[in-house]
């Protein structure tokens, strides 16, 4: 995972020219000095790594089993379209509800119905993605998702290690 940094307001005043000081540390936000008459984009001034995904799981339900497999297929091509790495899809065995209840309040036990449901459960697993490619997908996929499914998202985030470990003596280069 790649954290975006956030610094605080005394550390960044070190960091920074002198012209650009008083408007950091009035809200401790970044800036840059500026040329006279160009202005300072954000995206300019301190560009933000992107995010690192190791695996992203789709995980959707519904009652229909035609639906999922419909939507694993468009998944598949969405994937091939997007050149994202595609994982194993996982079919997992359904969720049987039953709830079985009498016709009438006052009738007899012997007179019963039997309620059922079932719930199908899909897995998909995607590779190795940007912030931006995952951010794109996502927002696509659940744009066009059926009617009567539900999706959960789990993802993998790739972080370098913090400074404390980094920072010490057995990672250092020595030469």
């Amino acid at each position: 995972m790649l954290r975006r940094l956030v610094v605080s307001g005394s550390r960044l005043l070190q960091q920074l020219p002198m012209a650009a000081a008083p408007a950091v540390a009035a809200r401790g936000v970044r800036a840059a000095a500026a040329a006279p008459g160009k202005p300072v984009l954000p995206s300019q001034a301190h560009p933000l790594p992107d995010k690192l995904f190791r695996t992203i799981e789709l995980e959707y339900r519904g009652h229909d089993h035609a639906v999922l497999k419909s939507y694993t297929q468009f998944l598949e091509q969405v994937c091939k379209n997007l050149d994202i790495t595609r994982g194993t899809t996982e079919v997992l065995p359904y969720v049987r509800w039953v709830q079985p209840l009498l016709r009438s309040k006052f009738v007899h036990k012997k007179y019963k119905l039997h309620y059922e449901t079932r719930t199908h459960i899909t897995r998909f697993k995607i590779h190795d993605l940007t912030g931006s490619t995952a951010s794109t997908f996502l927002e696509y996929i659940e744009r066009n998702i059926p009617e009567g499914v539900a999706m959960r998202v789990e993802y993998e985030e790739l972080l370098p290690l913090p400074e404390q470990i980094t920072g010490s003596q057995y990672w250092r280069k020595t030469e």
